[in-house]
């Protein structure tokens, strides 16, 4: 009996190694990059309400460091769905950047119009 107290204090290690090597369980942080660069560049150009070229599907790659930049002259704010990530535009223009870690196809829109700008898949 004298191994269990021993015992309990190696699993008791071996869990807070483990949980501090966590992702959350599986759940993606779909939270701001690390510096090192971006992998994929998302340029919107928004002129009165509409995205200049029209609505389009950009491909991201899971993991890529993605930025999204937005040029033109809106007021309005543009949403990532699933991301929850903002760009908030002043005097039109605006960035965000994010790790695309959350597979799915994801639309970018003007939020307060509701206006779709792209969907967005990360495969």
């Amino acid at each position: 009996m004298r191994h269990v107290p021993r015992l309990g204090a190696i699993v008791v290690a071996i869990l807070l190694i483990g949980s501090a090597c966590s992702d959350d369980g599986g759940a993606a942080d779909p939270g701001p990059s690390v510096e090192g660069g971006v992998d994929a560049t998302i340029s919107l150009e928004v002129l009165d309400g509409d995205l200049v070229g029209g609505s389009r599907q950009e491909d991201i790659d899971i993991g890529d460091s993605v930025e999204v930049i937005v040029s033109g002259n809106s007021d309005d704010q543009v949403h990532i769905h699933g991301y929850d990530r903002y760009v908030d535009l002043v005097d039109g223009e605006g960035s965000v950047s994010f790790d695309a870690l959350i597979p799915g196809t994801f639309e970018i829109e003007l939020e307060a119009s509701g206006r779709l700008l792209i969907r967005m898949t990360v495969s």
